[in-house]
């Protein structure tokens, strides 16, 4: 699997011409016979959207991050201890509430741990990108 990273969109709200201000120096280039082109209009300083400094980068990739695994790790069994709760004889609702923590803590944790291990594995037999 290969994530690369890809500028999507560096302006910033504030470099972005005010429609407005468009309209009217059209209008004024109208009457001028000067040029309306916003570009040759435009500072220099403004011209190049990299020289701004924030750049937004998207990651391509759609496979899940080591933190959904551990999430879910944690979270199906506890929600399956939650559903299986009516079928025990529990006095109250801590009891269900105990039951559910402690099969979060003692089924979901060494889930967690295994994914954790898998994932660690999967990215040391990876190779390295030089950048």
């Amino acid at each position: 699997m290969s994530i690369v990273n890809t500028p999507e969109n560096t302006r910033r709200p504030e470099d972005l011409p005010d429609p407005e201000d468009a309209a009217r120096s059209d209008a004024e280039a109208a009457d001028t016979g000067a040029p309306a082109d916003a570009a040759e209009r435009e500072a220099p300083e403004k011209a190049d959207p990299a020289a701004s400094g924030t750049t937004l980068y998207v990651r391509r990739g759609r496979t899940p991050t080591l933190g959904f695994w551990v999430a879910l790790a944690i979270l199906v069994p506890a929600v399956a201890a939650l559903l299986s709760a009516p079928f025990f004889d529990f006095a109250d609702l801590s009891g269900v509430v105990n039951f559910v923590l402690v099969v979060a803590v003692f089924v979901g944790l060494p889930l967690a741990a295994i994914a954790a291990f898998v994932d660690a594995r999967m990215h040391r037999d990876r190779p390295r990108r030089r950048r």
